[in-house]
């Protein structure tokens, strides 16, 4: 029911929590037998929807705002046509979905992950990784799952089990400032070019990856890419990688930052990531970009808007594998 190209969107990585942040989960863990769910909205009835799957565990959980609110038996990718991992956003969505590569192949409330055949769908959980690249769900938990989706929503797959934390000290990641820089290190101007074409992607799903290797950010809105710019990060720094989502809801304004509105971030760590304490508040203090571009990105920013940071690349003069592909949307064929 599944098709046999697969595309990673980043290099397989694991997740886990970022110390100095704490923990929203609060389902017991108890085991699910094969086609087994649990679903309680209940516990978190608005914000952003973000969805992690643990190819390990054979489980799918969901959190809404940070708090965990349903998890899930899954069967993902047999052996030779394993699920990928990485980051992805729901490119199309369908109650019902006929396969194109095995014709006839029913998909029930198809979430897509990537153009070259990867979706989460309703389909059969024998209890062991069993499809051919697909994230397979049970029917009812699949139809639950695809009411609380959007478009552009995320699904992170990974190796292993990961919850979500939740900022401690709320900052506004696109704010650095060079004042707050824990080891008062110098944070030198960023130079480079500068891009901001918001008119290319006037409206959709807005995400943004942040490289530390390329030292620049870029910016990208319904698969578009409208933004990027360099950035100055202090010689020797060792910041955390991992995917921030935005939450819903405004925090105390932050006397350093007068008028601008506070909000708490969602974090998943990559694997190896994490420097220690509080990651948003390490991200913000240790890297500076131009001022107009901070501002310009500032005004996108909502609650839902992920942001990615890596030691990877996005750049093919510095990336240190062939067809490594960093958060780069792909294109709908033609």
């Amino acid at each position: 029911m599944d098709a046999l190209k697969i595309l990673s969107v980043f290099a397989p990585i694991a997740l886990l929590g970022l110390a100095g942040c704490s923990s929203t989960t609060t389902s017991n863990r108890g085991k699910l037998a094969p086609g087994q769910y649990e679903w309680n909205p209940e516990r978190m009835k608005t914000g952003p929807v973000l969805v992690v799957v643990s190819i390990d565990d054979q489980l799918a959980y969901v959190y809404r705002n940070g708090v965990e609110i349903a998890r899930s038996t899954v069967s993902t990718g047999r052996p030779g046509k394993e699920t990928p991992t990485g980051v992805f956003t729901i490119l199309q969505r369908e109650v019902e979905h006929e396969s194109s590569i095995y014709k006839g192949a029913q998909m029930p409330y198809m979430q897509r992950l990537t153009w070259s055949g990867v979706a989460m769908h309703a389909g059969d959980l024998p209890g062991y990784p069993a499809s051919a690249g697909c994230v397979r769900l049970p029917l009812e938990f699949s139809e639950k799952l695809y009411g609380a989706l959007r478009l552009g929503g995320t699904v992170v797959i990974t190796r292993k089990g990961a919850a979500p934390t939740r900022s401690v000290r709320p900052a506004d990641i696109l704010l650095a400032s060079r004042a707050t820089n824990p080891d008062n290190r110098a944070v030198p101007d960023p130079s480079g070019k500068v891009v901001w074409e918001p008119g290319k992607s006037p409206s959709g799903p807005f995400s943004v990856l942040l490289s530390y290797t390329d030292r620049r950010i870029y910016v990208w809105r319904n698969g578009v890419q409208i933004g990027q710019a360099p950035l100055s990060i202090p010689s020797g720094a060792s910041l955390p990688e991992g995917v921030f989502l935005v939450l819903d809801g405004t925090e105390p304004p932050d006397p350093r930052f007068p008028g601008v509105t506070m909000r708490s971030w969602s974090v998943l760590s990559l694997e190896g990531g994490s420097s220690g304490g509080n990651a948003v508040e390490a991200v913000r203090s240790g890297v500076e970009m131009p001022k107009e571009f901070r501002k310009n990105l500032a005004s996108l920013l909502t609650p839902g808007t992920i942001l990615m940071t890596t030691n990877g690349s996005s750049n093919s003069s510095t990336r240190s594998a062939s067809g490594f592909t960093i958060m780069t949307p792909e294109a709908q064929p033609e």
